[in-house]
């Protein structure tokens, strides 16, 4: 038998896991790292500037995805399993949901993105990017086999608290050639030009044109960026992709999947995120016309970490389109979720403008400083450490990310967006909802806002919960060491050998999340022994052996890291 360390907050993400992981269509095995999310650190985040604080806004959330502001102190949030809206005001959640939708939720379906526009009239429309059930009960993809109807983009009215009046403008595939629930995408944004945009993925697997099968099936709308008018209909004007539908509603194609995008306040060009399979997560500035290359090319072309061979010439091109290196990739991905540009000075004139942005396996919150012409990331300046590394446009290791890490431990980052008040707002999977702001401001925000800080007492004896592993260096624990990508050298010792009945416990001294999962790479059976889930930086994980055998275990995000426990 296998113990592993008992904690409130590892049980709850081991069932987020089961529920990420599983699907009836297939089974899904735990070497999809990227459905590992980051836990929140026990301390709380924090951010690398003293002249700022993070403060907790509100938890207790169910898996939230994307945050609108009404007004100040007065938040709509998306529920991902729920298809719940929710309605925080002043750091309460209501108990009455703005809305209520019956979602398929396997894996990455779900209640996903929500934007808002208000019109001169005063009405505000509220826009909403779900997975529909296909018989109006949650979850019936996973419990019963239930097709969803579709990913979809709807309109609502917000009308006395509620969503009301909905309007179909987007019917897209939902049913993956895979079998897997999985890159839905669903981000919603109100460009410059008042239209919608909105990205989603490929959605399990499809290899239309769109994702640069040349002899595949014409694109079917998904893998890119899509633009309507807030009424759904065609953008007029210049032609992009083609005239004929679906083609007039690309803004961008050739894109694996994306959780985040948004305008640069300045210029109004179009930044997103894209996550690579195992390489090349990427930063994108995304033209009218913009090919991103999948399924022939992800991160820098030269790299070819697909294997394909493929270079831009071998990509499928429509209209007026073209392709563009990333403006930076990471050859280990980080799985890069929310982005957003900070378009006020209330944190300092030096984060004016910065872009922000988010990760889903190690709770990292990322600053990026634009160059003069804003159309690439720099890192001349404003960095304390040295970004030389990073020239390459390309994170080559996960040590390299430091000078661009802003924040840290804010569990897996969902949503970043800019409240009415100028400061930044940070959405966790986890269910928490932090806001970061001046130093000298947190004294004058409103009661019901709790300061990581001051956290409760049942705050705090949550948080020692999930870090109670750091107090079991005691004469029956074997301490080991997650060094990081390194092979068979990834953990140190290795091999380890111990009595039955001890205790082994892992620290991660790395600058990223790693776990500790029983098996190996592509196991079916993988984690059954033990499984650590993501282990954040500094944090450790134990694991009581009772049984004599050997033991083999390696990382779900890394799988080339290896180790082996021999207990005699």
């Amino acid at each position: 038998m296998v113990k592993k360390t008992s904690n409130k907050l590892f049980v709850l993400s081991a069932f987020c896991m089961f529920l990420l992981f599983y699907s009836n269509h297939s089974t899904i095995n735990l070497s999809y790292g990227a459905y590992a999310k980051a836990p929140l650190s026990p301390n709380g985040p924090n951010v690398k500037d003293n002249n700022v604080v993070v403060e907790k806004v509100t938890d207790g959330l169910d898996i939230p995805t994307s945050m609108a502001f009404l007004g100040p102190n007065d938040i709509l949030v998306t529920e991902k399993e729920t298809g719940k809206v929710m309605h925080v005001i002043d750091g309460q959640i209501q108990d009455t949901p703005a809305l209520d939708v019956a979602v398929a939720n396997s894996i990455e379906r779900g209640l996903l993105g929500i934007a808002l526009a208000k019109q001169p009239d005063g009405k505000i429309y509220v826009f909403l990017s779900y997975t529909e059930s296909g018989n109006d009960v949650d979850g019936s993809d996973f419990e019963d086999n239930v097709d969803p109807l579709g990913n979809r983009l709807y309109r609502y009215d917000y009308i006395d608290g509620q969503l009301e009046n909905p309007t179909l403008l987007l019917d897209l595939p939902a049913i993956p050639d895979n079998g897997r629930g999985e890159h839905n995408g669903g981000k919603i944004r109100i460009g410059p030009d008042n239209n919608v945009y909105y990205v989603i993925g490929e959605v399990g697997g499809h290899r239309t044109q769109a994702q640069n099968n040349e002899n595949g099936p014409e694109p079917n709308g998904l893998g890119g960026v899509l633009r309507v008018t807030q009424d759904g209909d065609i953008v007029k004007g210049d032609t992009i992709f083609g005239d004929g539908s679906p083609l007039n509603l690309y803004y961008a194609m050739g894109i694996r999947n994306s959780f985040g995008m948004d305008f640069d306040p300045v210029t109004g060009n179009l930044w997103d995120t894209e996550n690579g399979p195992t390489a090349g997560d990427e930063i994108n500035l995304v033209y009218p016309g913009f090919n991103s290359g999948w399924s022939l090319i992800q991160g820098l072309s030269s790299d070819d970490l697909l294997a394909t061979g493929a270079t831009p010439d071998d990509l499928v091109y429509f209209g007026k389109a073209s392709y563009f290196e990333p403006k930076l990739s990471w050859i280990t991905p980080m799985g890069i979720t929310a982005l957003k540009f900070l378009d006020s000075d209330k944190l300092g004139k030096e984060y004016q403008n910065n872009m922000f942005v988010g990760d889903i396996n190690n709770g990292l919150l990322y600053r990026f400083i634009l160059n003069q012409a804003r159309d690439d990331l720099s890192s001349d300046n404003g960095y304390l450490e040295n970004t030389a590394p990073l020239a390459d446009r390309e994170v080559n290791d996960p040590k390299e990310n430091q000078p661009i890490v802003f924040g840290q431990g804010f569990g897996g980052i969902t949503d970043i967006e800019v409240g009415p008040d100028g400061y930044l707002y940070v959405l966790s999977y986890t269910g928490s909802l932090f806001r970061i702001l001046p130093s000298s401001a947190s004294t004058t925000t409103n009661n019901n806002t709790v300061s990581i800080a001051n956290a409760s007492n049942d705050q705090e004896l949550d948080q020692s919960e999930n870090n109670e592993q750091s107090d079991s260096q005691n004469t029956n624990s074997i301490p080991a060491v997650i060094v990081g990508l390194n092979g068979d050298r990834s953990y140190s010792p290795n091999p380890i050998t111990i009595e039955t009945g001890q205790t082994i416990t892992w620290y991660n001294g790395d600058t990223i999340s790693h776990t500790v999962t029983s098996g190996q790479d592509n196991d079916k059976d993988a984690g059954e022994a033990f499984d650590s889930n993501a282990i954040i930086p500094n944090q450790y994980f134990s694991v009581t052996f009772d049984d004599s055998g050997e033991y083999l275990y390696y990382c779900i995000y890394h799988p080339s890291m290896v180790g082996e426990i021999i207990v005699k």
